[in-house]
């Protein structure tokens, strides 16, 4: 069994980390060495757990290379009650004290995984409370911030956010989450009489900084006195700065005697958030503090294990409270219950709501027909985006050295309007929009097809059209009009992972970076004290995810793999507002819209 494991490891078809598990639980008995080896695998690939099915012949459970399994089952041989076999081991356990495996309901967890899923259920079940509200009041509130008269689901995620102590508001893009956590903001500060704190969080720098950009919005204004803006709006802080999360250990230095001290926590881009981030966060606060989560369940998933909003979305939303469901009506006048069995049963339940009016795009809408497609899989819809067959979407087929350079020159035609800006010696700021109407997203950092050669060659071609003029700063090549993307926070320097600023040289010859800040100012860096950037004619999609583009050219890879999934493609198709380009093949894009397996998590 070993000697297997090992030939598993120089294939690539597990991981060192993998086998080494393996001996440290047991280096004789194989059912534990086999079960150790998957465990630790399937974890790295996202699941909490395995079930018992995973280790029969055939099964359709398994990431892992399937002939591997059935070559391993048929060396045991006999037929195998997984359950009572792991038991015997001293390394397994049903839960009752802390072993290495944890079996429970057929299912086989490591035990860090089993102790985070338990103590977030305990959490969510001990804190499922509803506010006392003053419901007039409320009802009031919310007419003035909502006065449409018909139903509005922004008004209904308002009524949630104020009645419970945990909400998961889910939408996808352009659905108004925006401008619903903005209206939530107000309603809680004004259905109170004192002074509260308020935290905003997201899982990226990136996400963060647009929630930074998101409070400067002068509805606060509109609707709130002098008295009521004495609420304190911290600083939007990305979840690891915000549970002073160590990097190496990942531990935070929170605990039950040292809690945050907030009154509202809001958390955007949650479907990001794995089950021991999550856990994490749950035990970071007190008990006063309510908790509102927001996301699209569609989006990308945690590179950690757990799919959170994924597994709420889909096993918890249809579930209602009719007590809590009337306390709706009351605080937004709408009849609901004569109707939750029907259509709104999908899009409410006890701490629960879903956004589905879209504002970005209408119903005829390009990108809104192929993101739909994407999720509800209409292979004809998608066929026939790869034939331009759809308003605003144009696909280019991507299979010789011809084509590809074709499509570098076509991407670095994207920019011409950003160039004759800077050519005409415009002031920066104009300069920075016209980079933000077109963004190049990819899948991967490596390969022709990636971040790191797609950025060289687009600034190859430019070069070769003498658009760019090369500066030797410090033995490093820079240049007027240089996209760049920060990689690492940098509190000093006032950037953080995500932000992009564009290359420029002040009245002085210094020869700067400019980052657009909040109410369109601008933020100048010498290059010499910049550290920890890259070029950004083209970041990856998880780069942009909870990012949008006024118009967006996605390119993929010229070969399938299991990376190329449904999340994926969602996301890089709806981070644009009005035009996409996709550069790819045709069996390639159709096999990953249809590719679920990240889908699938346990």
């Amino acid at each position: 069994m070993m000697n297997l494991l090992k030939k598993a490891v120089q294939k690539k078809i597990i991981n060192q980390i993998d086998l080494d598990f393996s001996k440290f639980l047991d280096k004789k008995n194989n059912i534990i060495i086999l079960v150790a080896a998957c465990i630790s695998y399937e974890n790295r690939q996202g699941h909490i757990f395995l079930p018992i099915q995973y280790f029969e012949k055939n099964n359709f459970f398994s990431s892992f290379n399937q002939k591997f399994i059935n070559k391993i089952l048929t060396i045991l041989e006999k037929k195998i009650n997984w359950e009572v076999e792991l038991l015997k081991h001293s390394s397994c356990s049903n839960g009752s004290r802390p072993t290495p495996l944890v079996i429970h309901q057929k299912k086989i967890y490591l035990y860090k995984m089993w102790k985070s899923k338990n103590n977030i259920l305990d959490y969510l079940s001990k804190h499922h409370t509803i506010n006392k509200i003053n419901k007039k009041k409320c009802l009031v509130i919310l007419n003035n911030l909502f006065p449409n008269k018909k139903k509005d689901f922004q008004k209904i995620s308002a009524a949630t956010a104020l009645l419970n102590k945990i909400v998961f508001i889910i939408g996808g893009p352009g659905t108004g989450k925006t401008t619903t956590i903005l209206k939530i903001i107000i309603a809680l500060i004004k259905s109170t009489n004192k002074i509260i704190k308020i935290q905003l969080s997201a899982p990226t720098g990136k996400a963060t900084t647009r929630l930074f950009e998101m409070i400067k919005n002068n509805i606060f204004d509109i609707y709130l006195s002098e008295k009521e803006k004495q609420s304190i709006l911290l600083t939007p802080k990305t979840i690891h700065q915000l549970l002073k999360i160590h990097k190496i250990s990942q531990k935070s230095i929170l605990n039950k005697n040292n809690l945050l001290d907030l009154d509202v926590l809001i958390i955007d881009e949650i479907s990001m958030v794995d089950v021991l981030m999550m856990e994490k966060i749950l035990f970071s606060v007190s008990k006063k503090t309510k908790l509102i989560f927001i996301g699209d369940q569609n989006q990308l998933r945690p590179i950690e294990p757990g799919s959170i909003l994924r597994y709420i979305y889909y096993h918890i939303k249809y579930s209602y409270n009719a007590k809590n469901i009337l306390n709706i009506e009351k605080i937004t006048g709408y009849k609901l219950l004569n109707k939750i069995k029907k259509k709104i049963a999908i899009l409410i339940s006890n701490n629960i709501c879903t956004l589905h009016k879209n504002y970005r795009f209408n119903q005829n809408s390009g990108i809104y027909t192929l993101a739909h497609a994407v999720i509800n899989q209409k292979i004809k819809i998608i066929k026939n985006a790869c034939n331009n067959k759809i308003k605003n979407i144009f696909f280019y087929q991507i299979n010789s050295i011809q084509k590809y350079n074709n499509m570098i020159e076509q991407i670095s035609s994207k920019y011409t309007y950003f160039w004759k800006i800077i050519q005409n010696q415009k002031n920066i700021l104009n300069i920075i929009q016209a980079f933000q109407k077109h963004q190049t997203l990819c899948v991967l950092n490596d390969g022709l097809f990636g971040v790191n050669i797609l950025n060289m060659k687009i600034e190859e071609n430019m070069y070769h059209k003498k658009m760019i003029k090369y500066i030797d700063i410090n033995k490093e090549l820079w240049y007027i009009g240089k996209p760049i993307m920060i990689t690492k926070n940098n509190p000093y320097l006032n950037v953080f992972n995500g932000n992009i600023g564009i290359i420029n040289i002040n009245h002085n010859g210094v020869v700067q970076a400019s980052f657009l800040k909040e109410n369109n100012t601008i933020h100048n860096i010498p290059v010499k004290i910049l550290k920890n950037y890259k070029t950004a004619w083209v970041m990856t999609i998880h780069k942009a995810q909870g990012s949008e583009f006024i118009n967006t050219t996605l390119v993929l890879p010229n070969f399938y793999s299991s990376y190329l999934n449904q999340d994926i493609i969602y996301t890089g198709i709806t981070r644009s507002q009005k035009t996409l380009n996709i550069f790819s093949k045709k069996d390639t894009f159709i096999k990953s819209v249809f590719n679920q397996t990240n889908q699938i998590r346990y």
